[in-house]
């Protein structure tokens, strides 16, 4: 087992971690903002002796208990080197867990180069796949030309494509396996880093996909589940930008619930964060909201390149200038819209969308017109935002996509293969 793997102590670690930046600071700033009003009738009498009392023991409190979570958390991490604790990655639940943790702290996971930060790779069966050769051989083994690339959500992973299995008897790879020429690929990586970060990371999986694959590779198709959505626009346009050419490969874009305009829920905790400054007594539950990754401050508006937020505080701004990001003029940009209601006209549709994501973000049309040209959008009704990532519908409309694109195609020249 690697020494860096993350383990039950790691995650323990951090939960102590967290639980004394926020919910113990969270609870001691709001005491004090408390009693500080409610010593004001002492300083009018121009005594502040019971007020010094009060805080000389409130503060000793806090600390102790601030000091012992700091202890334990140490102590804990200390046992994770030592290999003490079961990898946290051995079970699906596992696995979930750290997904989803990346998407709320990733970025400051990475910063501390913390186990538990997830490197963008390809996934089998719940293990990371290499890039290589001979693990993309073995792996991958009967690999077609056609690789059909599968990029997660927010706090999501690559195990998320198969939620209401059960339910459907299915999954959209299953489906890409037996009904088209297609050959999928799984990717895991942390949802918490910018949109834009993560779209260098899959620029570069993906030259190295490209190289290293079993077959030639003809076509790429791409697929992206919210946030993932986004991440592949943000990779072709780097590759477009840095003069790459796998993405002269892509013929199919497909999003499904993407936020092109921006996520409504990011946007209500933006104000709520900044509505709860206003009252000394709420500002202490603001910083929690404020403590989000860059990743989900990044779906308020769907950035996807750096020049949209860098040097920016975005925590001040709505930021709502957009960079226009050229579609690749090859491809087609199938873009999936769902709404809880029945309808587009539904109440539930025309306010909360599929929940997460409204029906004009996720058609790719933002205040001044659609953000891609030429995008279909197809809309699926009475479904939230998750029963996008498999749902009998919408792999009845990727099997179409792949496949009349199979059939009218003209046969292009393969990608040049590194030696």
């Amino acid at each position: 087992m690697p020494a860096d793997t993350a383990r039950t102590t790691d995650v323990a670690a951090l939960a102590l971690d967290y639980g004394d930046r926020l919910i113990v600071g969270t609870i001691r700033d709001l005491h004090q903002a408390v009693t500080s009003r409610a010593f004001r009738a002492t300083r009018v009498i121009g005594s502040q002796v019971p007020e010094s009392l009060h805080d000389a023991a409130v503060t000793s409190v806090y600390g102790a208990i601030s000091g012992l979570l700091r202890l334990s958390s140490g102590s804990i991490r200390a046992l994770s080197t030592k290999g003490v604790g079961r990898p946290i990655e051995s079970s699906r639940r596992g696995r979930l867990i750290v997904a989803a943790v990346n998407g709320l702290i990733g970025d400051e996971l990475r910063m501390l180069d913390d186990p538990q930060a997830i490197t963008m790779s390809i996934r089998v069966d719940g293990e990371d796949i290499p890039a290589t050769g001979w693990p993309l051989a073995e792996a991958f083994r009967g690999a077609t030309s056609h690789p059909v690339v599968f990029l997660h959500g927010l706090c999501e992973n690559d195990e998320s494509w198969s939620n209401s299995a059960e339910k459907w008897g299915t999954t959209y790879s299953q489906r890409v396996v037996a009904e088209t020429d297609g050959t999928p690929v799984m990717l895991r990586y942390n949802t918490g880093l910018h949109i834009s970060e993560n779209g260098k990371h899959l620029d570069t999986l993906l030259q190295q996909l490209v190289a290293s694959w079993p077959v030639a590779v003809t076509r790429i198709t791409l697929v992206g589940h919210s946030m993932g959505g986004l991440v592949v626009r943000a990779a072709t346009n780097h590759a477009t930008a840095s003069g790459q050419t796998w993405q002269h490969l892509v013929r199919d874009v497909v999003c499904l619930g993407t936020p092109h305009a921006g996520a409504n829920l990011e946007k209500v905790a933006h104000i709520g964060s900044r509505l709860l400054r206003f009252w000394p007594e709420s500002a202490p539950f603001s910083s929690i909201l404020e403590s989000r990754s860059s990743g989900i401050v990044d779906l308020r508006h769907g950035y996807i390149t750096q020049d949209e937020w860098e040097g920016q505080d975005l925590t001040e701004q709505w930021g709502l200038d957009r960079i226009a990001a050229a579609p690749l003029p090859q491809a087609e940009y199938h873009f999936v819209a769902a709404t809880l209601g029945a309808s587009q006209g539904h109440p539930l549709s025309a306010v909360l969308g599929d929940l997460l994501v409204h029906f004009s973000s996720a058609t790719g049309v933002g205040r001044t017109g659609a953000i891609v040209d030429g995008a279909r959008f197809e809309y699926l009704p009475s479904a939230h935002h998750f029963a996008l990532l498999n749902h009998p519908q919408v792999g009845d409309w990727l099997v179409t996509w792949l496949n009349a694109r199979t059939r009218t195609m003209r046969a292009l020249p393969a990608a040049p293969r590194q030696a």
